[in-house]
């Protein structure tokens, strides 16, 4: 099978940097955690060598290896330990290479226990929660209401998805195929039906739980073998439950990288349509780790992605807005990085609030176009041959008018700006 892009809902494009997952050896600290730190618990490992890894310090182990490996030899001592190691450096420097650029836009820490608060979903993705044991979550998608979750097998926690039928699960199955060993949890279906993200704490993997997307075939009803997400969607902490939001071109994912125990920081980022990733021959090595390891997420802002991240805060805003209705605000708009609007009083600019007047009767009538047109496509699933050709005209026609109104409006908030940082 072809490598997946790591967010491409679409088409399915070619990684071009094979991620090979490698596993830190070493000895684990003694856990006495609190039973109210929440789950995952993240299992740290000790030695120099793995405090390498955990800094990205590949280049540097790999030479530090070489001479230990020289010397051995010299002294006729067995290298097969060392060679283990060499080849989990070599695994990790080409996942190093295959840094993903991505633009995270936020980022908030929140208890674990109750880390979904973080994530804005939409209603139109499904209903994600956790599950009763506190340990794993579960995913119903809004259409069809399939529901995905882990389930205790054989000693592992193992991916499932069945229907509610009168109140009881139905057409329970496993879910197979996917090629990774040890638990997997945290599962999230696009709405294409497709692309399927989930977390799994393997041996294969770079520590604890790691991310991980694959994608599913309808003619042949099976998931495909699955790929890391590599850097810097993973570290040696736990990285998991990615959720993408595609209608708005907004990710999430969670990561206890940093943080104290019982904490989590949950990411919000710009997903990619395919992956992106750095020149690792041409750019500076040090921005490039500083990048995968996520150290500042202000570190992936440059001038190229700031109209993004704009548009990506603008729609951030409106979701969590959505998600706090007690809030009346008057709207909501991200003038820059700095400043979001919520009234009209916010304005400095005469001519900019009488531009926001225009620019949210743009939106209204936007956002009713759309729900015609869903209604349209609704409609034409359940008619017949004869009256799918009538419609079929008026689908495209209602498409090229959302997407008339959608310039419309992106350039009467564009307008907005101008005229309130002019």
């Amino acid at each position: 099978m072809n490598k997946l892009s790591i967010f491409s809902t679409k088409v399915i494009l070619v990684i071009s940097i094979q991620i090979l997952p490698f596993t830190i050896h070493a000895q684990q600290k003694d856990n006495k955690v609190s039973q109210t730190a929440g789950f995952p618990v993240r299992q740290e490992t000790v030695g120099e060598y793995e405090e390498m890894m955990k800094n990205l310090r590949f280049e540097e182990m790999e030479e530090k290896i070489l001479k230990e490996i020289t010397l051995a030899k010299k002294r006729k001592k067995d290298v097969s330990a060392l060679e283990n190691l060499q080849e989990q450096c070599n695994r990790g420097l080409q996942m190093l290479r295959g840094t993903d650029k991505v633009t995270i836009i936020d980022s908030v820490v929140i208890d674990k226990k109750r880390f979904l608060d973080g994530y804005k979903v939409p209603v139109e993705l499904g209903k994600l929660r956790l599950a009763e044991d506190g340990k794993s979550t579960e995913f119903e998608t809004e259409r069809g209401g399939r529901i995905y979750k882990s389930e205790w097998i054989d000693g592992k926690l193992q991916l499932i998805s069945y229907y509610m039928e009168d109140g009881k699960p139905a057409h329970k199955k496993r879910i197979t195929g996917l090629d990774v060993d040890g638990d997997l949890n945290y599962p999230f279906l696009m709405t294409d039906g497709i692309t399927f993200y989930f977390a799994a704490r393997s041996a294969e993997g770079l520590g604890n739980y790691d991310l991980y997307v694959t994608r599913y075939d309808y003619d042949e009803d099976k998931f495909y073998r699955a790929e890391n997400l590599g850097f810097p969607y993973n570290s040696y902490a736990n990285d998991y439950m990615m959720v993408i939001d595609e209608e708005n071109n907004i990710g999430w994912f969670a990561s206890d990288r940093y943080q104290p125990e019982g904490k989590v920081c949950i990411y919000t980022f710009i997903p990619n349509r395919s992956r992106h990733p750095y020149d690792y021959e041409n750019e500076d090595h040090a921005t490039i780790m500083q990048a995968a390891s996520l150290h500042s997420f202000k570190s992936t802002w440059n001038q190229s992605n700031e109209q993004a991240r704009i548009q990506a805060k603008q729609t951030l805003a409106f979701l969590e807005n959505q998600s706090h209705k007690a809030k009346a605000y008057e709207f909501t708009l991200v003038i820059n990085d700095n400043y979001t609007y919520h009234y009209y009083n916010d304005f400095h600019s005469v001519e900019a609030k009488k531009q926001c007047k225009e620019w949210l009767q743009k939106k209204s009538s936007l956002n009713m176009t759309n729900q015609q047109l869903n209604n349209l496509r609704d409609q034409y699933t359940a008619a017949n041959s004869a009256k799918k050709k009538t419609m079929e005209k008026q689908i495209l026609d209602m498409e090229k008018q959302v997407e008339a109104l959608t310039a419309e409006a992106k350039e009467s908030e564009k307008k907005i700006r101008n005229l309130e940082l002019k």
